[in-house]
């Protein structure tokens, strides 16, 4: 055999075998918008999966509303109109009410890394996954935003103050906890915020992290955040069409699973990171936090232990999860 015809038969064999080992190329969508942290650190890791998968895997993530609204998100990735989302399971609270606490465990977790405990350690990741399949999903991973802080134009230093306070809620247990504190909920997507505190809509909103919300300048209008926030991060949850999923080989699904792992580590760390810089930089503009003492937020936890049960005798798949929080919780001596 001559060299020419040994190149060309080696040439061939290459080709043949990038072929049977095609690229999977996925789109997702994120319930952030372009611009805002957390959407930056969730494509950076998106943007680097092709590298670590060796060039497998692309998946192309894409803010909100590119294609669908957030509440459409769960349906969409069923009937494969995106192969994927990152957002948080409340805002499937139209189609069940129990997303609603699955995404927004108000006042669960005494840190943000009890929620990380609680899926990868605790079970959850195995309940909440099977909630998702019988929706045609399939979880991939679970990540925090970050303790949430609550501007506010008034300052509001315990239960009593929310009484009357126009406050910006998204749907689901959020807006029941504000209600029952009191409060008059107001339900406004994100990007209204800071114009509906400018013209007096809402006095207050529950919103984003201390830092986003100081880079975004909510903090030169409502100058009296809450911060630390007075009830529990969201979980957000990575799903992906079932089918899809399926699809995939076993060694595919492992590395998924495993690199998505370490994007919840990475928005929880460098959440607190900047959140910490951020504080500093408000204080030195004439913002003022408002700290709650812990008493005070016990009695918050008390009112939304009543929305968990509320939520877990109307929802089936609501009911699943209260079943697992529970049996977590009580291990790590958080029932009290």
């Amino acid at each position: 055999m001559n060299i020419k015809k040994s190149l060309l038969i080696s040439l061939a064999s290459v080709i043949s075998f990038s072929v049977s080992a095609a690229e999977i190329n996925l789109k997702f969508e994120s319930s952030n918008f372009a611009g805002e942290k957390v959407y930056e650190i969730q494509k950076q890791w998106t943007d680097n999966i092709e590298k670590a998968s060796n060039g497998r895997i692309n998946i192309e993530l894409l803010p909100l509303d590119s294609v669908l609204k957030s509440s459409d998100m769960l349906s969409g990735v069923r009937n494969k109109i995106i192969d994927g989302a990152v957002a948080t399971a409340a805002m499937y609270a139209g189609t069940d009410s129990g997303f609603g606490l699955i995404g927004d465990t108000i006042s669960a977790w005494n840190h943000d890394e009890d929620i990380l405990n609680f899926y990868y350690n605790g079970g959850g990741f195995e309940v909440v996954d099977n909630i998702f399949q019988q929706y045609g999903a399939k979880l991939i991973g679970v990540s925090v935003t970050g303790a949430e802080s609550l501007p506010s134009k008034v300052k509001i230093t315990n239960i009593a103050d929310f009484k009357g306070i126009k406050i910006r809620a998204p749907s689901g247990p959020i807006q029941k906890l504000f209600a029952k504190l009191g409060a008059a909920p107001v339900g406004l997507p994100g990007s209204e915020i800071y114009t509906s505190l400018e013209k007096g809509i809402i006095d207050a909103a529950d919103f984003s992290t201390f830092a986003n919300n100081q880079s975004q300048g909510v903090h030169d209008i409502a100058k009296y955040p809450i911060y630390p926030g007075i009830h529990s991060s969201p979980a957000v949850h990575m799903i992906m069409n079932l089918k899809t999923w399926n699809s995939l080989t076993p060694e595919d699904q492992t590395f998924l699973i495993v690199y998505f792992k370490g994007m919840a580590l990475d928005t929880l760390i460098r959440a607190h990171y900047e959140d910490k810089l951020a504080y500093k930089e408000a204080i030195e503009k004439g913002v003022h936090p408002v700290t709650w003492d812990p008493q005070e937020i016990a009695k918050v936890r008390t009112v939304a232990k009543e929305i968990w049960q509320e939520i877990a005798q109307q929802s089936e798949i609501g009911n699943q999860y209260y079943q697992a929080l529970i049996k977590f919780l009580d291990s790590q001596g958080m029932m009290q």
